[in-house]
């Protein structure tokens, strides 16, 4: 029973894993975007979440909607001011530039973040924090159980999003081919912008889960590694493979954490990951890149 206790664990962790590293994969599979500020951007939507149970006592579920906004409009104004100059250059340079830029942003938002709210670690407690269901001796926390179904909920979404809406064909579309969905009439510079703008959006589960664990401002810079070690092992841009391979990092380092202690369960994940690029760098899961 005890090694499905720590294997229940994996599975919570790697669902949060996989809503973190969605909006990167969703970032380079349409634009070739590399955002690493993914993670910090991620930390702002937590303290978001954070004041509005402070101050409203909004639960952190609940208040995914309004974060869900605020995040579309800050991702909306970061495309128009830094990034949209950056898809006249061929993917390959956009990649690079991205990379730079994103690097820049995490010091700018680590920074706002200590200047409003110090760098004290902050949570949210909730009434149903550190409650559990126990199921025959195997514990499962009301908030674990949570990350799991939010994480299969957003997966569901997204996917219905891209391929049973027009707009998210015409994303789809721009990203295959930007030239010929502009000849067939999709507004491609709009379609880039509500795309990135849906990269930070997505980051809105996450966020809300995250506040529920610890937050502080140099905490950003954790996740966003934890996205960018899954988008290389689901696949770059290969974004139905983000969740799978979120619950496969999970249980690696639960594995890991359970044969040999919790100082190993990072370098279990690090390992895998160099193996990944040294044997797969395709990824893991079947899929091509892209959407």
């Amino acid at each position: 029973m005890e090694i499905m206790q720590f294997a229940t664990y994996g599975l919570i962790n790697g669902a949060l894993y996989g809503m973190v590293a969605l909006g990167l994969s969703l970032a380079y599979g349409i634009m070739g975007y590399l955002n690493v500020a993914q993670g910090h951007l991620i930390i702002l939507g937590s303290y978001g979440t954070y004041w509005l149970f402070r101050l409203w006592g909004l639960d952190p579920f609940i208040s995914i909607p309004v974060l869900m906004v605020g995040l579309f409009v800050l991702g909306a104004v970061l495309y128009v001011a830094v990034y949209s100059w950056l898809l006249k250059f061929p993917v390959i340079d956009r990649l690079k530039s991205s990379l730079l830029i994103s690097f820049g942003l995490m010091l700018v938002f680590e920074h706002i973040a200590i200047l409003l709210w110090t760098a004290d670690e902050r949570a949210v407690t909730t009434s149903y924090s550190g409650k559990v269901i126990d199921l025959y001796g195997l514990r499962l926390p009301y908030i674990g159980l949570g990350t799991i179904v939010l994480a299969i909920i957003v997966v569901i979404a997204l996917h219905l999003f891209l391929n049973k809406t027009y707009f998210g064909k015409a994303i789809r579309a721009t990203a295959q081919d930007w030239e010929a969905s502009q000849l067939m009439g999709i507004n491609v510079a709009r379609t880039y912008l509500v795309s990135f703008a849906l990269s930070i959006l997505i980051a809105a589960p996450a966020a809300s889960v995250i506040s529920m664990r610890v937050i502080s401002p140099g905490i950003g810079v954790e996740w966003s590694n934890y996205g960018l070690v899954l988008v290389i092992l689901a696949g770059v841009g290969n974004i139905n493979a983000i969740l799978p391979a979120g619950f496969f990092l999970g249980l690696i380092e639960a594995m890991s954490v359970y044969l040999v202690g919790a100082p190993y369960m990072g370098m279990a994940g690090l390992v895998v990951f160099v193996l990944v690029l040294l044997f797969r760098p395709q990824g893991l899961f079947r899929g091509r890149a892209g959407l």
